[in-house]
C-alpha cells in the first residue's frame, strides 16, 4: 500500500491557561486563551500494509 496524506499542524501560543476544575470522567475543566501563530509542523501518514504504527521525525534544515 503506498497511499499517503499531508497535513498542516498549526501552531497556536497558550497566553492563559487555568484548571478549574475536575470532571467525573477524571479529565480537568480548563479555561484558555490562545493565539494562533504563523508557524506549523507538517504530519504526513501513510498507510502500512503490517498494520503497524510507526513514527518518524525531520528535523528542520
Amino acid at each position: 500500500m503506498n497511499s499517503q496524506l499531508t497535513l498542516p499542524a498549526p501552531a497556536k501560543l497558550n497566553r492563559m491557561l487555568h484548571i478549574v476544575g475536575r470532571r467525573e470522567d477524571g479529565f480537568h475543566s480548563l479555561q484558555t486563551l490562545f493565539q494562533f501563530i504563523d508557524l506549523s509542523d507538517h504530519l504526513t501518514l501513510a498507510a502500512r500494509d503490517d498494520g503497524d504504527i510507526q513514527l518518524t521525525k525531520q528535523s528542520a534544515a
